[in-house]
């Protein structure tokens, strides 16, 4: 697991708001959890995902993004790791579909 990359705040959110568990996992850090949060999208909100990964002069940057079929939208991140950028795209279109 990389803790280097590891977002508290955001881990907090998608486990509260997401995946509606008490306490705190690090599913920005931990692919096997991020990999839930994506099961969770894909069941509740018939999101899709794509995920890349490019590597250049700045090293490897992963993009995600879940892609919405019912509103017809794309919700995409970055990220060091795959585990970050998939919790960050989650947040940003767990905030759209429901509402905030």
């Amino acid at each position: 697991m990389r803790t280097d990359y590891v977002d508290r705040e955001l881990d907090q959110f998608i486990a509260a708001r997401v995946m509606e568990h008490k306490g705190t996992l690090a599913y920005t850090a931990d692919i096997t959890l991020a990999w839930q949060v994506v099961e969770k999208m894909t069941r509740k909100f018939y999101c899709e995902l794509k995920l890349d990964m490019f590597v250049g002069v700045s090293g490897e940057h992963w993009v995600v993004s879940f892609y919405s079929p019912r509103k017809c939208k794309r919700y995409e991140s970055r990220g060091k790791t795959a585990a970050l950028a998939i919790c960050r795209a989650a947040k940003e279109a767990f905030l759209d579909l429901t509402g905030g």
